[in-house]
């Protein structure tokens, strides 16, 4: 027997269905070409799990084989890189690169994502500067085991090769180490406005010129918009407060956990929405004392969720849209959402948000690939209504000129997939067909949007 073999019991702690034959629980990478060589023991699709938290069935199961990563959790530690395996979560990974003073150049929003799904998944972070843009882009080498069970090992000096691997999605090979770049650990100053959705686009201009990298948070219904700005400072004093600590509570742990509450609680969508209204007011109150000035390092920004995704209560879904038309299309989302209420009676019970993205090229479907975009990110608890919102929303999105991810866009449909990606998928499903002509890797999710 390769490594520790389950019976599937149908589905994730997320509550997205998976529905694999068999759960495998990897000890040693050396397993991997035995499984793949081996579809009568170990049933088609093979499907990579790392820490479950993808907001869509990308690692659909469908009655084969998830391979989960965790037991593969050796990192090496190097002078401008750190080599880690698939299995390693990128929270513990950025704690230990600060220990030794380093961090990569870009810091999840999220801790609890595995390296191995870093590697191979668009997952765009608020950014910096041209050319890095998304976690996939810091990766210099992926060693990996081909569907056909060979080893190889893909540099960035490989540069196409790289490109198509690094949003690949476990289609083209099972990713099994990782090296990535890294740098000096380096202060970062936190400021913000706040702002109605006027002001904001009549101050875009100046918004978008200034330096740093941007993150927002949105309350359509209450006109409300909150620019966040993390500036690089290396000559800047640690300073954090007491009530930053207390708005970091909130936003990552209280208020998800209220939504859910209320959602559950109250039946009555009007009593729901105003009492929703009036934590957000709070929540702008909290933040208008804490962020001004505050200094810290990228990783303490980080979530750090439950190990079963369920207990987070808090799931999203993000597209992204063209830099210069962003002012214009948060407006219309704001006539969305206050219209969607009016016939549905149903609104997001947590605080939209957003990042600017700078170009990135560094990946075949990076959601930057064309220009610098912005990110559109509605959040909930996943209370009822909230599947049905996606549907509209995505239709929203599609003829706003949204971009999509496979891994975080819930309710994905194929056409936005080719309105959006057109060549670009073209390509990657001519080269998905030449390395994997069996379907070892693929699974009914990506068969459906690739087509």
């Amino acid at each position: 027997m390769v490594s520790n073999v389950t019976r599937s019991q149908g589905a994730d702690s997320s509550g997205i269905h998976r529905r694999p034959r068999l759960v495998l629980k990897l000890k040693r990478f050396e397993d991997l070409p035995t499984v793949l060589a081996k579809p009568q023991s170990y049933p088609t699709p093979v499907r990579m799990l790392g820490a479950d938290y993808s907001q869509t069935r990308c690692v659909g199961g469908d009655g084969g084989t998830t391979v989960d990563a965790a037991g593969l959790n050796h990192i090496e530690f190097g002078d401008n890189f750190v080599r880690a395996q698939a299995g390693v979560r990128v929270g513990a990974l950025v704690r230990e690169l600060a220990e030794r003073g380093l961090e990569l150049p870009l810091t999840p929003e999220m801790g609890r994502i595995s390296v191995g799904a870093l590697a191979v998944t668009t997952l765009p972070q608020a950014s910096y500067g041209a050319g890095l843009a998304q976690m996939s882009s810091c990766v210099k080498e992926l060693k990996l085991i081909t569907p056909q069970g060979k080893q190889m090992v893909v540099s960035e000096r490989e540069g196409g090769l790289m490109r198509v691997l690094r949003s690949s999605f476990g289609l083209l090979g099972v990713v099994h180490e990782v090296v990535l770049n890294v740098r000096p650990l380096t202060p970062v100053k936190i400021d913000y406005q706040v702002l109605s959705l006027k002001e904001f686009s009549n101050r875009f201009a100046s918004v978008i010129r200034a330096s740093g990298a941007l993150r927002l948070h949105i309350s359509p219904f209450n006109d409300r918009i909150t620019v966040e700005r993390r500036t690089l400072d290396e000559s800047a004093d640690m300073s954090r407060s007491g009530i930053w600590q207390i708005r970091k509570s909130v936003m990552r742990n209280v208020l998800p956990a209220f939504g859910s509450s209320v959602g559950s609680v109250l039946a009555a969508p009007g009593l729901r929405a105003g009492l929703l209204s009036g934590v957000q007011r709070a929540l702008r109150a909290t933040l208008d004392r804490s962020t001004r000035g505050v200094v810290m390092y990228a990783h303490e920004w980080m979530r750090d969720m439950p190990a079963e995704a369920w207990r987070a209560r808090h799931t999203y879904s993000l597209w992204a849209f063209p830099q210069a038309d962003f002012p214009k299309v948060l407006s219309e989302y704001s006539v969305f959402c206050r219209s969607y209420y009016k016939q549905n009676r149903y609104r997001c019970n947590v605080v939209s948000g957003a990042s600017r993205l700078h170009q990135d090229k560094g990946s075949l479907f990076s959601v930057s690939y064309s220009g610098p975009m912005f990110t559109l990110e509605p959040s909930s608890t996943g209370d009822p209504g909230w599947e049905d919102f996606l549907i509209d929303f995505n239709e929203f999105a599609s003829r706003s000129g949204g971009t999509p991810t496979f891994n975080q866009t819930r309710a994905l449909q194929p056409e936005h997939v080719a309105k959006c990606f057109g060549e670009r998928l073209k390509l990657f499903r001519a080269l998905r067909l030449r390395a994997d002509p069996l379907n070892r890797l693929l699974n009914s999710y990506f068969s459906y949007l690739l087509g």
